[in-house]
Parts: C-alpha cells; structure tokens; sequence
C-alpha cells in the first residue's frame, strides 16, 4: 500500500490519543493509522506527553483491592490476536469490520452493498460502504461529522482523489457526490453521526434501501 496523502486534522489526532473521541469515529482513525506512520508517529507524542502530565499530579487513593486485580489481570492469558486483513488487497481494518464484512455484507443497490460495524444511541454509527468502478454516490449533505478511511479502491471528491489509506473528514458545510474511480471497487470505513441527506431524488429513493 502507499503512504496514505490526506489525514486527520492535529484536534482529531489529539482526541484520539487522549481517549476521548467517540467508538465509531475512533475506529475509523484507528485504520488510517495503520497505513499511516505519519499519524501513528504524532499519537504517540501525544499520548507520551499525556503520561508526562499525568506523571507530575498528585497521587489518587486506590482501592484496597487493586493490586490484587491489576496482578489477576497480568496473569491471564493473552486472547489470540486476530487478522486484521480483509483480503490482501484492503488497507489493515480493525477486527470488528472484518467481522461486518464476511458477515453483514448486504447488497443495497446495483453496484452498492453495506455492512453495519458498530451501532451507537441518536444514529451514530460506522459501516462499510463498498461501491462499483464509476459509480457516484448521490449528492448529498451531512448531519454532524462524517469521517472515512479508504480500505480498498479510490475515489474521487471535488477534484481530489482519495486512495487506500487516506482520511477524509465532511461536516455540515458540505454538500459533495463522490465517485469512485474506474480502476475497480471502492471500500470504506465510514463513521457517521446520523444518516444523510439527501439532495436530489435518487439519494431520497434509495436511501431507506442502503440506511445510510
């Protein structure tokens, strides 16, 4: 894979690394950094310079019985790591969308399948979006934040061009179509904090098929 070109912003990066970004959206970071050492590179400063900082305050008091659980916890043993490749030909994906993908994987439209990952109260979700060579996906605007991570394929954005690996995130500013490239299928990672909206008839006719 290449090195990926379009990351999350430094704020993203940060919430991150703090542990305070939500499950969904985490995740979809969470890949790029996989493909992106870059990225990978800047969480770790950050969580260092948090540990420094937690370092300097004052002790907490601890339970009576927490060493006894930290020394239960140590002694179990390490659960097997699981793959974290779809195929070959997709970006390192967390265990969870491999999970999606081999087993939610539904096909929502010529061309267009959709496989739930994580499910969150107010319609914050992710999923995985898979799309044909060509195909655009209907015009459309946001409801809060969208966040992608390209797993497989490209495709294409207001003139920019997104590859396995890259990051790309949309707010309610925005108002795009996509298109996936012609070179073959595209797959995501998508994060989403309610569905979207469409702008145009065909967004509004298969929406309710694809539930995105």
């Amino acid at each position: 894979m290449t090195t990926p070109n379009h990351h999350p912003s430094a704020d993203r990066l940060l919430e991150y690394a703090v542990g305070t970004l939500a499950g969904h959206r985490a995740m979809v970071v969470a890949t790029h950094l996989q493909a992106c050492r870059g990225c990978a590179a800047e969480v770790a400063t950050n969580e260092a310079i948090g540990g420094v900082l937690l370092s300097a305050l004052p002790p907490a008091p601890m339970n009576a019985d927490a060493l006894a659980r930290a020394l239960a916890r140590i002694e179990r043993p390490a659960p097997a790591r699981p793959a974290t490749a779809f195929t070959s030909d997709w970006a390192l994906i967390p265990p969870p969308a491999v999970r999606a993908a081999r087993k939610r994987r539904r096909w929502a439209a010529p061309g267009v399948w959709v496989a739930p990952v994580i499910g969150g109260p107010f319609g914050r979700r992710s999923y995985l979006l898979g799309i044909g060579p060509g195909i655009a996906v209907p015009r459309h605007t946001h409801r809060g934040v969208e966040l992608v991570c390209v797993l497989k394929g490209a495709f294409e954005d207001d003139g920019v061009v997104y590859a396995p690996g890259d990051f790309c995130e949309s707010g309610e500013s925005v108002e795009h179509q996509p298109r996936v490239t012609a070179d073959g299928e595209c797959v995501c990672l998508i994060a989403v904090d309610a569905s979207l909206i469409a702008r145009d008839w065909v967004g509004r006719l298969f929406q309710p098929f694809v539930g995105i």
